[in-house]
Order: structure tokens, then sequence, then C-alpha cells
């Protein structure tokens, strides 16, 4: 996952584009409007519609196992559950478009919070710590931006040393005990009522959705998107193409930096403290809801709606086995269960195409 390394062309993206399809249909003598035959079973095994099905399927099997699943509290818990993870795996999406990984995601969130919390008990107060939390965050994002793009150490080994190290160093800084947070509650735990409804929205599922729009747009309609897609398919041909690899890796990394801090603050907001624990495990979830989501290994692959619509695969999946009584060990089997098989369609998917594509690290 160096920046430099060469790799497949796009073509596999490019052929499942709206350009390429109208292209094709022109070259058949068609209009781009034109509706081209689907089997209905082609239809239902597009990853994209694929993914939909399953989310519907998981959520009509815990909806007759469970009386509780398909209500209105439970569903915004789901919610809930999954906006952290959503906010800090819409950059992580982006860093793998361009064959970049973030693994210490969950010790940054982990430091970032802590940080906030002793800052806060001191005699700084609440402004102070927010900024040193940003600072914290932004900090560890700039360590593994200058480690990969100046050092040139292979982005998974540059934030799998930082994970270690900064998951030690919010365990330094907090003594290793739990600190509690008062009057910082709004991200948390305020809601939103839905104009002519009962439903209230959580604060954190609107910055979700915020943030998820954001860089939706930012990887689809600008040109900052369109170079990390090209840096992911080939970054030789990119870099020939004037290209800056390097810069695009650490604008991506401080938009991760930025997604790190928001989400520690959702999470001391909502728990009212952090302990040494605060965000382990984040980067496993994360991870496995970016390539569960369709973001390939190799790069150039990847969208911000497929990433949402498998981390509510894994938040829905989460919520009705605990309603099902199902120990939180099974659970843990299940997630890393997914992460390996969603890599392994992957790699079948890229054999198929094109042979000689393998995943190195």
């Amino acid at each position: 996952m160096g920046i430099d390394r060469g790799g497949e062309t796009g073509s596999d993206r490019l052929a499942a584009s709206p350009e390429a399809e109208s292209s094709g249909a022109a070259a058949l003598g068609m209009s781009a409007g034109t509706a081209l035959p689907m089997r209905p079973l082609r239809w239902l095994f597009r990853p994209d519609n694929a993914r939909l099905l399953v989310l519907i399927a998981l959520g009509v099997i815990f909806t007759f196992a469970s009386p509780f699943f398909l209500t209105t509290n439970n569903l915004i818990n789901v919610l809930m559950n999954a906006a952290v993870v959503g906010i800090v795996a819409a950059p992580a999406t982006l860093l793998l478009v361009a064959r970049q990984v973030d693994i210490s995601i969950g010790s940054a969130v982990g430091f970032a919070a802590t940080t906030l919390t002793v800052v806060a008990e001191s005699r700084f107060g609440l402004g102070v710590a927010v900024l040193a939390a940003i600072g914290a965050a932004m900090g560890i994002a700039a360590i593994n931006a200058v480690a990969i793009t100046k050092l040139r150490v292979n982005s998974l080994i540059a934030t799998l040393g930082t994970l270690a190290a900064f998951r030690g160093a919010a365990k330094l800084i907090g003594d290793g005990r739990s600190i509690r947070l008062d009057g910082f509650g709004f991200l948390g735990r305020s809601r939103f009522a839905i104009p002519g409804t009962d439903v209230r929205l959580p604060v954190a599922v609107l910055i979700l959705l915020a943030v998820a729009l954001l860089f939706s747009l930012l990887m689809r309609y600008t040109r900052y998107g369109l170079h990390m897609y090209a840096m992911g398919a080939n970054p030789k041909a990119a870099r020939l193409a004037g290209v800056s690899l390097e810069r695009n890796v650490v604008i991506a990394f401080m938009l991760s930096g930025l997604s790190v801090a928001l989400g520690s603050f959702i999470l001391v907001s909502s728990i009212g403290a952090t302990a040494p624990t605060t965000g382990m495990g984040l980067e496993l979830l994360a991870i496995t809801g970016v390539i569960l989501g369709g973001a390939s290994l190799s790069g150039g692959r990847g969208t911000i709606g497929g990433t949402l619509v498998a981390i509510l695969i894994l938040a829905v999946l989460d919520n009705g086995l605990t309603l099902m009584r199902v120990t939180s060990f099974w659970q843990e089997v299940v997630r890393g269960g997914l992460l390996v098989t969603a890599v392994a369609f992957d790699q079948l998917r890229l054999r198929r195409g094109k042979p000689e594509v393998r995943f190195e690290l």
C-alpha cells in the first residue's frame, strides 16, 4: 500500500461507471437513456443491491426473532451505534481508494478523547480541552502522513505503529483511569425532533449524514476525489499525469484526523467519560465496513454510500444478536468472519478480472 507502487488500471471502476455504460450503449447503436436488458439474478447480485438486500434480510430476521427490534427507540439506537463508526469510516474509504489504510483510528479516538477529559478537568477549561483534542487527533494524522510520504513507510506498518503507541500514550496521560466529563452532552445526548412526527433523531446521526454527504461530494465531484481514484487505479500513471501523490495523501490523513476528533467528541459526549479502552476495536469496525462496502484493497474502487450500508449491516447485526442474547464473544467472531469474507470476495473479483493482480503487503 505504498503511495508510489504500480498496479492494475482503473478499467474495473470505469466499466462499472455510468460513463462507461453510456459509451457502451452508444457503441451498440443505442441512446444513453435506453435501458439495457438485465436478468433478475444479475441485478440481484450486483454489489450495491446485494448489500441492501442483506440489510433488509437481517431486518426481517431480527424482527421475527425479537419483538423489540422493529421499534423506534431500538432503530434509533442502531443509528446511534453506527454514527461514530460511520464518521471515521468516511475518510478511511477515501484513503483505501488511494491504496492507503489507517488502522490507528481506534487509538487516535481514544487518545483524543483522553486528551479532552484530562485538559477539561484541569484549570484550562472545556474550550481549551476541545482545541487540545483536535490538535491531538491532527498530530497523530500528521505523524502517519509524514511516515508514509516522507519516510516511505508502508501505510499498514506506519499506522500499526501509531495504533500501539497512542493506545499506550492515552493510558499514560490518563493515568490508566476513567475520567468523567460533565457539561459536554450536546453531541451525544441531544436529539432533533423531525417535524410532523414523534421521532427524535440524535444529533450524532445528523452529523454522520452531513459527514457522509461531504465526503461523497468530495469523492464524486471534485478534482481531488478524481485524483484519489486515479492514484488507486494506477499511481505511476497518476504521477506522470501531474498528480501530487504525497500532497493528496497528506490531505486525506488530515481529513481523517478531523473525523477522529469529531468521533471522539461524540463518544465522550454520549458516555460522559473516557476509559483506557475508549475507541478500542473501532478500527476493525471501520475497516470491515469500508471493505464490506465495496472498497478494494488494490485501490481505485469504493463509495461512501456502500460504506454506509455496510456500517448499518454491522450495527444491525450487533443489535439483533444482542436482542437475541447472543454473547458478545460470538459477535466478535462474526465481525472477524465478515472482514475475511469481504477481503476474499475482493481478491476473487481481482483474480477473475486480471489474473496478474495480487494484493501485497
